[in-house]
């Protein structure tokens, strides 16, 4: 909930520089600065927003690097069509294979003692750039940006629920609400028991410590509305380098916490009755005239005009669709913004600052980035209208001729099947960003829509607190 200082004046140079072609005695200097580590961990991000990675030890980096030869992991092509129990959606076959190259620009320390890690791009068996992957797609999306003279750079919110492990080993809750006195809102007493051993609180000082090793200073913590709920603060960067960073950061707080005992969960309504959880972004046009309301007007009005699809990206998961409603600062339900109001899903903070709020934990955040910055791109370069008004109440509490005037005409997909259909129909957003992207996107998804469907309420909330 808090805001994130942008100064777009202090990044200039935010044009994405790939890692994945440094040379060879380049990649051993770089780790040749991490002398106590052990491992090597190599992530990508799926369909699914499942983290996936492969260890190596550091010996075998050193050797692989020293025969001159590039490090590569040989991945099956499968691997961005597969659910999250690990089986193939329909028309996804399991031959075929993808080679993932390190960004060696992301190795940071961590998530543990003696570990390091970085973020992959998939290339085809011939060197060719995988059209499907994700972390390709954002590049190219700033990329075209940058042939326009465009840049940006964005701030993560993490908000996060501390959980823990039910002894009953019989029981069907996993997960139990994590004990405390009245956790609100920003409220000390969340806090009070920081540095009794077991404590979670107590925890926040390794977390912080293993961010710092990483180069991660983050800019604020506090407590959040729901039981065991806390969000953290991210700083500003340019957008590929910020999406490898929120990745990093969740790595650690989930690894932190673990050693702990703890479970950390992003589901985006883990309680009914209680706030749910999100991950905000803050966006600044960070190029010349960033500031000015002609191009950052045109930016937002870009990302207004095409709200409805990206929502299939930003609210990813059938669960997000629970935290959406109207009164509960989670953005509300209706296609918007406002100054300083939290309940649009677009904030403006200050100037070309603004914050959008649509969005949470189970998003892939390379391929929501990229529907974001590319239907604002489009805005600026096609100096799209403002035509929404400044809504400076909650858009739900106005009547029909209220919103009206306001331009405000849409409300978001109910539901993720709901948002697919909008993100088939928005031809547009689609050429802006890969078509074949958008059909695997929309297939995994299905997908993963006809394999919870039949669930009950209780197992769909305990398969989701499990793996996100």
């Amino acid at each position: 909930m808090a805001s994130t200082s942008h100064d777009p004046m202090a990044f200039r140079d935010v044009t994405p520089k790939p890692g994945t072609a440094w040379p060879s005695k380049k990649i051993l200097e770089k780790l040749q600065s991490y002398q106590d580590a052990k491992w090597l961990r190599v992530y990508w991000h799926d369909y699914t927003s499942s983290a996936k990675c492969r260890l190596f030890p550091i010996e075998e980096v050193r050797h692989v690097l020293g025969n001159g030869k590039p490090f590569a992991i040989s991945i099956t092509a499968a691997s961005l069509g597969m659910l999250a129990i690990d089986v193939m959606i329909p028309g996804v076959t399991p031959s075929g294979g993808y080679f993932l190259y390190p960004d060696w620009s992301s190795l940071k320390s961590g998530p543990a003692e003696g570990h390091v890690s970085c973020y992959g791009e998939f290339r085809n068996p011939d060197g060719t750039e995988a059209v499907l992957c994700p972390r390709t797609l954002l590049r190219h999306t700033l990329e075209n940006a940058a042939t326009h003279s465009i840049s940006y750079i964005i701030g993560f919110e993490i908000e996060f629920v501390v959980m823990e492990r039910n002894p009953d080993r019989t029981s069907q809750e996993k997960y139990l609400t994590l004990r405390g006195d009245g956790h609100s809102w920003s409220m000390a007493r969340a806090l009070a028991d920081w540095g009794r051993p077991g404590a979670f609180t107590t925890a926040v000082d390794e977390i912080l410590d293993t961010l710092k090793a990483a180069g991660i200073f983050i800019q604020q913590f506090h407590a959040e509305s729901a039981p065991g709920q806390y969000e953290l603060i991210l700083p500003p960067k340019a957008p590929l380098e910020s999406c490898d960073t929120l990745l990093h950061t969740r790595q650690i707080i989930e690894s932190v916490s673990a050693r702990h005992g703890y479970r950390i969960t992003l589901h985006p309504k883990p309680f009914a009755m209680a706030c749910g959880t999100a991950s905000h972004v803050h966006m600044s046009v960070s190029s010349q005239g960033g500031n000015d309301p002609a191009v950052y007007e045109s930016f937002y009005a870009g990302i207004l005009k095409h709200f409805r699809a990206i929502c299939a990206f930003t609210n990813s998961h059938a669960a997000s669709y629970d935290r959406m409603a109207d009164g509960v600062w989670a953005g509300g339900r209706w296609v918007t913004w406002g100054t300083q109001n939290k309940e649009t899903p677009l904030r403006k903070c200050e100037d070309g600052h603004w914050e959008l709020k649509l969005i949470d934990g189970l998003a892939n955040p390379y391929i929501a980035m990229s529907a974001i910055l590319a239907a604002g791109t489009n805005g600026i370069v096609n100096k799209a209208p403002m035509t929404w008004g400044d809504c400076l109440v909650d858009p739900a509490a106005l009547s029909d001729e209220q919103r009206k005037e306001l331009g405000i005409s849409e409300m978001f997909p109910a539901s993720l099947k709901q948002a697919l259909e909008a993100l088939k129909a928005d031809k547009e957003l689609i050429g802006l960003l890969r078509p074949e992207v958008v059909q695997r996107y929309i297939d995994t998804k299905a997908a993963e829509i006809a394999y919870l469907e039949p669930m009950g309420e209780v197992e769909r909330r305990q398969w989701v607190l499990e793996r996100y």
